[in-house]
């Protein structure tokens, strides 16, 4: 772990030091394997003595192989040392040659720090800059440790409850303290700071082959070559393993470079025994039948189902917010990964593999297929499309025409008032799985309006076009990389997402998108790859996995445990503010007998309620409280 403090000595007495170092070396939770504990640089005002700059770095180099032959470096240069001679050697320019997941700060002078974040996927990196204190960590407890306070920044918080993420921005949780967005550079000098996107997402060249199947060959190479890169250093591999199709071609991939006799632990989760079984339409809940399946073909996987924990949402919460000290918008989701990561443990593996950014590669569904088919006047194509209705839909065709081709073609202004015309109770002032109190999204409404942003339910579903959904990817990955750091920590474990490979994803980003959609068939590229790799079954089913399909048993199990929680929060002058108290019981209270089927129903409570508890978990950890 890297930090970088600059302080005036007065600021710095040896026991703070200890703690910044205690916050990096993980004192309260185990670093995962293959990272560096501890590193850090502490200078005081006029301590910077170096003649060049020093560099300190965090994460990994895929193509680390390649770039050493291109520095006439030596092969067992660690990435730390590659990284710093690569800047030395190409600049700026380094970052876009280096493919990898890291995060790296290097300090240029008295006072001058260069932060960096690699695109697509990175660690955390927080920094503050004023006052003639600097300092810069993939942990906040770093920069709390160096004297920084916990003040939450309320707008913030309210912003993430609208579903307003700010996502690839700056804005942190705390007052003060800042992050740096994936593929930026922050540069701090003279107590400001400013910041370079080096990275344009949909900046990627257009891929071209002569017939189908070249496409398949290629992406196959390159899933490859990503699980190749991904498996250096690990020593006892584990995959978190879905019925999907994106995990289950990430195991084949990993399988084709574990060496003969080796095994591979897959982790899968279920619903709770005392789930109802519906699943909304198009998705399936139940996966752990499928997996044995798809394991009977392939022997050299040892599949395990830990127990789930029965409350979700908040199961070792407290834990996490210790070493990431940031809830992200996601945070509500992440109890259902900690038994994966507990059997993990138990099982010896140092490193998990995920296929989290499937949908954004090799399953990328091409949602814009009919409006561009509109736009571009192929008709013949366009019929195709929207020729079949899928499993659970029941919109006409000439619904499923206006719905997919023409309205995501409108001005946006014009969507939101179709949208609201057709279904006012999902579009009501208050984002429909938000329990923020009425005067908080009076408040919300004025920020965003002021610097032009919106809920994610104020968003049209379809996108209209290539860039518009790359666009929203890369907002989406640019999140809840705080959470996947303290999950590491929390359990000794390391992640890594075999999908998340640079090259894969910008060639997937370039494909014709016929190659992505062809007619009724979404994710037209991975059930070509996965054919004879898994199950005809799971290989065409049209139905999507659902993850906290079960959410409604959980809560039902903790009902009164929960109004009592919601109860506590009304001594929270702030939180009172901020949150619906009365509706957030009122939905407890008057709560359905079965799995709630309309969104205007389920969405507030499966993810208003727990958002909302949640966050108020992270303001009792940050103001240190332990009276709710």
């Amino acid at each position: 772990m890297i930090a970088a403090v600059s302080l005036p000595e007065s600021m710095t007495p040896p026991q703070q030091r200890s703690a910044i170092g205690a916050a990096l070396a993980g004192i309260h939770g185990s670093p995962p394997p293959h990272q560096t504990s501890g590193t850090f640089e502490l200078w005081g005002e006029a301590a910077y003595l170096q003649d060049q700059p020093t560099t300190l770095f965090f994460g990994r180099i895929d193509n680390a192989g390649e770039i050493a032959r291109k520095l006439s470096a030596s092969a067992s240069c660690s990435d730390s040392e590659l990284y710093a001679r690569a800047l030395a050697e190409w600049g700026d320019r380094a970052d876009l040659r280096l493919i990898g997941s890291y995060c790296a700060i290097t300090i240029q002078g008295r006072d001058r720090l260069r932060l960096v974040r690699s695109p697509w996927t990175a660690p955390p990196l927080h920094f503050a800059c004023g006052r003639g204190r600097l300092a810069a960590s993939p942990l906040l407890s770093a920069l709390f440790a160096a004297g920084w306070e916990r003040r939450i920044d309320w707008d913030h918080l309210a912003d993430q409850l609208a579903y307003d993420h700010h996502d690839c921005e700056p804005d942190g949780w705390y007052e003060g303290i800042n992050r740096v967005p994936l593929g930026c550079r922050v540069f701090c000098a003279d107590g400001r700071w400013s910041m370079e996107r080096y990275y344009d997402p949909v900046a990627v060249p257009s891929v071209w082959y002569s017939n189908d199947a070249a496409y398949v060959e290629r992406a196959e190479e390159l899933l490859s070559e990503a699980a190749r890169s991904a498996l250096d250093g690990v020593h006892s591999p584990g995959i978190f393993l879905s019925a999907g199709l994106d995990s289950s071609l990430v195991a084949t991939a990993l399988l084709g470079h574990i060496p003969d006799g080796k095994l591979l632990n897959s982790f899968t989760f279920g619903p709770v025994a005392e789930w109802d079984g519906y699943c909304p339409p198009g998705t399936f809940g139940e996966e752990r039948d499928r997996v044995r399946q798809f394991t009977a073909m392939h022997p050299r996987l040892r599949c395990h189902f830990p127990e789930p924990a029965k409350e979700a949402h908040d199961y070792r919460l407290r834990d996490l917010l210790a070493l990431c000290e940031a809830p992200s918008a996601n945070v509500a989701n992440i109890g259902i990964f900690h038994p994966l990561y507990e059997a993990a443990a138990h099982a010896g593996c140092d490193t998990v593999f995920t296929g989290m950014l499937g949908n954004f590669t090799i399953s990328l569904d091409a949602d814009w297929a009919a409006a561009e088919a509109l736009r571009q006047g192929r008709l013949s194509g366009l019929a195709a499309l929207i020729a079949e209705t899928p499993e659970g839909e029941d919109r006409s065709r000439l619904r499923r025409f206006l719905a997919l081709a023409v309205l995501p073609n409108l001005p946006a202004s014009a969507q939101r008032r179709m949208r609201r015309a057709i279904h006012p109770e999902r579009h009501a002032p208050t984002p429909l799985g938000s329990l923020l109190a009425p005067g908080a999204v009076r408040n919300w409404r004025q920020r965003a309006q002021a610097r032009g942003s919106g809920s994610v339910f104020d968003e049209g579903p379809i996108s209209p076009s290539r860039s518009h959904a790359i666009r929203r990817m890369w907002a989406s990955a640019d999140s809840g990389e705080d959470i996947d750091l303290g999950m590491q920590r929390l359990h000794g474990i390391e992640t890594r997402d075999v999908t998340a490979f640079r090259p894969l994803i910008e060639f997937c980003h370039g494909l014709p998108t016929n190659q992505l959609r062809r007619g009724a068939c979404d994710r037209f590229l991975a059930r070509r790859m996965a054919k004879g790799l898994m199950p005809e079954a799971q290989r065409l089913e049209p139905r999507q996995a659902r993850h906290n399909v079960d959410w409604h048993a959980r809560m039902s199990a903790r009902r009164r445990e929960l109004i009592a929680q919601v109860e506590a929060l009304e001594a929270h002058a702030r939180l009172a503010e901020t949150l619906d108290l009365g509706r957030m019981t009122r939905l407890l209270e008057d709560w359905p007998v079965k799995t709630p089927q309309e969104p205007s129903e389920a969405l507030p409570r499966a993810m208003g309620l727990t958002r909302a508890l949640t966050a108020a978990a992270f303001v009792s950890h940050a103001e240190r409280r332990n009276d709710f």
